[in-house]
């Protein structure tokens, strides 16, 4: 298949760094191919009239040790704008372009193949060719390469060694290989990933493969920097929550911990949950001068379905506040319950839950009932931001001591006005006097 305008695919800037990337391998007798996700992306888009520049281009070079940090190292003097970012170790290196007109990272790996001591490990890397560097990815649709070239742009036809073509013409997510999930857990999570974002369905044999490696019990509560990764990218999709009902399904959750269960239920699913957090943060995120990261306050959802006990003790770089966090919930949610009581006043509801703050309150609130969400939104969006209609300046005229006594009467009309027993300075005023 030879790959139509696949200029068009990418903003100015970024195909004039692709040529100029191209230039710069072949000085350096090397070869320079486009690997994984912008292809793919190329020929699902290519039909799309007003494609979206990508994020994340993804090129490959062999012909030498640390290829792709050479390669990295001349474009960065000729874009010194970008920020340069080298992982000798694995023998990549990644140019981002971050301003308010460009926003996107370039990752420039060497050719290589890779070696892994036991399951989940970071893998031991040596350079190779291109060809040999494809057998070492998870999917066919994402093994999928075209050599660049500095006059031409590209090179020849789209190489396809794993029929990935067909694949996404049949629209399959399908392992390049057998063994690749318990070599590395993270290809759980982006099988999963590639299936929701894509609408393709994970093909029979490799579903079959993921649910024999989870069931095995390998990866479980593996922890650690890279799942933690993996759980942040998934969060981060629009379909997030359809991804984390599919990894349930295949058993994946087992990589955080074997006890984990997203409810079941349509009504009240993760996916809901996790659609009404971000709703509430966005909404939450207008009215305070605060604002609150809506994928760490996802990871803490997802980890609030397991015993608190247990999350404390998890390997995923929680900090002390969100374990405490996490500490909180059963009592609030018991709380809860409580304070939906019928006749309990405004103001006495919003005295108990001022003690919680804000992200703990959404991690409740999403998941209680119906009742229960309803105060809690209340007191988010309402009953906390009401302010007494005197300021200390006003009591201070009207002959109230400053000091603690003071600090009290304006909580005291903070709450009059709240319950709507006063709505004006001059009712508050009428309210101290009776209260004498």
């Amino acid at each position: 298949m030879y790959l139509r305008n696949f200029a068009d695919f990418f903003s100015l800037l970024q195909w004039q760094i692709i040529l100029q990337t191209a230039q710069i391998a072949h000085d350096l007798n090397l070869r320079a191919f486009a690997v994984g996700g912008i292809v793919r992306d190329a020929i699902v888009r290519q039909n799309q009239k007003t494609p979206t520049f990508p994020k994340d281009l993804d090129l490959v070079f062999d012909g030498a040790e640390q290829a792709g940090i050479k390669v990295a190292i001349a474009l960065h003097e000729l874009f010194p704008a970008s920020k340069l970012q080298i992982h000798e170790k694995f023998q990549t290196a990644a140019l981002i372009w971050q301003d308010a007109a460009q926003d996107f990272e370039m990752d420039m790996a060497t050719a290589r193949r890779e070696i892994y001591a036991y399951a989940g490990a970071n893998p031991q890397v040596i350079a190779t060719t291109l060809e040999e560097d494809l057998w070492r990815r998870d999917f066919t649709v994402n093994a999928l390469a075209i050599e660049l070239d500095p006059q031409l742009g590209i090179k020849g036809e789209v190489i396809d060694r794993f029929n990935g073509l067909a694949d996404l013409v049949n629209k399959q997510v399908r392992a390049i290989r057998v063994g690749s999930f318990e070599e590395d857990p993270r290809r759980l999570f982006r099988a999963v990933r590639f299936a929701v974002r894509l609408d393709l369905v994970i093909a029979p044999e490799t579903y079959r493969e993921i649910i024999e490696t989870t069931s095995s019990g390998i990866h479980d509560a593996i922890g650690g920097a890279r799942l933690r990764s993996e759980l942040l990218y998934t969060l981060a999709e629009p379909r997030s929550g359809a991804m984390f009902e599919l990894l349930q399904k295949l058993g994946a959750l087992r990589c955080i911990h074997p006890d984990l269960k997203l409810p079941a239920d349509l009504a009240n699913s993760f996916q809901h949950q996790w659609r009404r957090s971000q709703y509430w943060l966005k909404l939450l995120n207008r009215l305070e001068t605060k604002s609150y990261a809506p994928i760490q306050l996802g990871l803490e959802l997802l980890l609030s379905y397991l015993p608190h006990q247990i999350v404390t003790q998890l390997d995923l770089g929680l900090t002390p506040e969100q374990k405490t966090r996490q500490q909180k919930l059963a009592d609030l949610t018991t709380y809860l319950l409580d304070l939906a009581n019928i006749g309990l006043k405004k103001s006495y509801i919003t005295q108990r839950l001022q003690k919680f703050d804000t992200q703990t309150l959404i991690l409740v609130g999403v998941k209680c009932e119906s009742a229960q969400r309803r105060i809690v939104w209340c007191y988010l969006s309402q009953w906390q931001m009401v302010k007494s209609p005197l300021t200390g300046a006003d009591l201070q005229q009207l002959g109230y001591p400053t000091g603690k006594q003071m600090g009290e009467i304006l909580q005291r009309l903070r709450f009059a006005i709240i319950d709507r027993e006063i709505h004006t300075k001059e009712e508050a005023i009428a309210y101290l006097h009776a209260q004498e």
